[in-house]
């Protein structure tokens, strides 16, 4: 009986660390996935059910490597003001030829202009749109236990993931570029409509608390180790965009983001352009 105790100890402490420690794969969120045939479809994303505790906070560095050689690809992007800002992440619009909206009617819209941070994966699109009701940015970083919702399309489809901030750590890019910068970490809750693998496509899309505040946005994952990496929120003050927001349409979340509604709310920003697609167009 002690033996087949002491076998299942050893077991659930093995299963831990594999889960804990599993290779990062930090690609999956540039771009949208390819498709799998059936008889290859990718493992299903780790998620941590509600009521489980959360994995310990650790402060060790994500190293992200960029390929040098750009190729056409999709990420996320979401408005700031009511006059054409959007947000979304440096990596999905650096070293494109041309940036692109893709409509709802399925049609490329080209932007105005696009202008990346040198020191985070974050960047800057003004598109020719104008009264688009834009999110509400906030500074404030969420802490360790705070629900978060993030928006876009992962996969290159429309789609929605639950989240809860696990802590801080650092993110360090080498490749096309090179910087480190802090990043929030949370680990996965759900994905609407369920999918899984990569999350690929949902990069540069925000992450809203439950107040209906944007709090990052999204530039890595390891669906492997079930983690998402959102920019720190101060990025908003170092670039002004809290300073410049122009405009009379911000989204108003009478009743707030919760795990009941946040599709629902996912669906309407994108359908009122609030959350677009980009498009990268590399030559």
């Amino acid at each position: 009986m002690m033996r087949k105790l002491e076998f299942w100890a050893y077991a659930v402490v093995l299963l831990y660390f594999i889960l804990e420690y599993a290779t990062v794969d930090l690609e999956g969120p540039r771009r949208s996935a390819p498709t799998y045939p059936e008889a290859h479809q990718p493992a299903p994303a780790i998620m941590l059910p509600d009521g489980a505790p959360l994995p310990i906070s650790r402060e060790d560095v994500v190293e992200v490597e960029l390929k040098k050689e750009i190729y056409n690809s999709v990420g996320t992007a979401f408005a700031v003001d009511g006059v054409g800002t959007y947000v979304t992440a440096r990596h999905v619009v650096d070293g494109c030829k041309g940036v692109y909206f893709i409509n709802t009617a399925q049609r490329l819209e080209k932007v105005a202009s696009f202008k990346s941070q040198s020191n985070r994966d974050f960047a800057v699109i003004k598109a020719h749109r104008a009264k688009v009701r834009y999110l509400p940015i906030v500074t404030r970083r969420p802490q360790r236990g705070d629900e978060g919702y993030m928006m876009g399309y992962p996969q290159g489809k429309p789609a929605d993931v639950r989240a809860t901030v696990i802590g801080r750590t650092q993110m360090r890019s080498s490749g096309r570029y090179r910087m480190r910068e802090p990043v929030i970490a949370w680990v996965e809750r759900e994905r609407r409509p369920g999918s899984a693998g990569s999350l690929g496509g949902i990069s540069g899309g925000p992450v809203i608390n439950s107040e209906g505040n944007v709090v990052g946005t999204v530039v890595a994952g390891a669906p492997r180790r079930g983690r998402i990496y959102t920019t720190d929120p101060r990025v908003f003050a170092e670039t002004r965009l809290t300073k410049n927001i122009r405009g009379e349409l911000p989204v108003h979340f009478k009743e707030g983001v919760s795990k009941k509604n946040y599709a629902r709310w996912g669906k309407y920003l994108r359908e009122t352009n609030t959350i677009s697609q980009v498009y990268c167009k590399a030559k």
